[in-house]
């Protein structure tokens, strides 16, 4: 399931056709991992959603109700089957990483590049105008 929620969010982003930055966080376990909350927003897109028909149309429709859910990061549940959107519109804080990363880069890239590293956190995407990130563990990986 990783690789089709890779896959959609690489025919969706890449060439840098975002112009805002989205940070999408997947992850294991019931529970959210150590270190993001989530905003409120109003009105409230829905969340814990089984990601059936993928991402991208949930996505779209989240951002009619309430654009300002790309303020934060997305949560994906890919432990099971199908993955939950278990929320839009997280803040993430983890403690750095003890790891060397690029400088300047800005604070979505630090939350996604700390974040990666937390346990049941699977992988992070940064995404913007410049393309997609992914990091694995601090690890930068290369998506397309």
């Amino acid at each position: 399931m990783l690789f089709e929620i890779e896959e959609e969010i690489t025919k969706n982003f890449k060439n840098g056709k975002l112009r805002d930055t989205m940070i999408i966080a997947l992850f294991e376990y019931v529970a959210l991992p150590k270190y993001c909350v989530h905003m409120p927003r109003d009105p409230e897109p829905q969340s814990d959603i089984p990601l059936t028909n993928g991402f991208m149309g949930i996505f779209l429709s989240a951002t009619k109700i309430n654009p300002s859910i790309q303020d934060g990061a997305i949560m994906i549940r890919i432990d099971c089957d199908p993955p939950i959107l278990k929320g839009v519109s997280f803040r993430l804080y983890p403690p750095p990483l003890c790891i060397p990363r690029e400088r300047n880069m800005g604070s979505g890239y630090n939350s996604a590049f700390d974040f990666s590293g937390i346990e049941k956190v699977v992988c992070v995407y940064l995404i913007n105008k410049t393309g997609i990130r992914k990091f694995i563990r601090g690890r930068e990986v290369i998506v397309c």
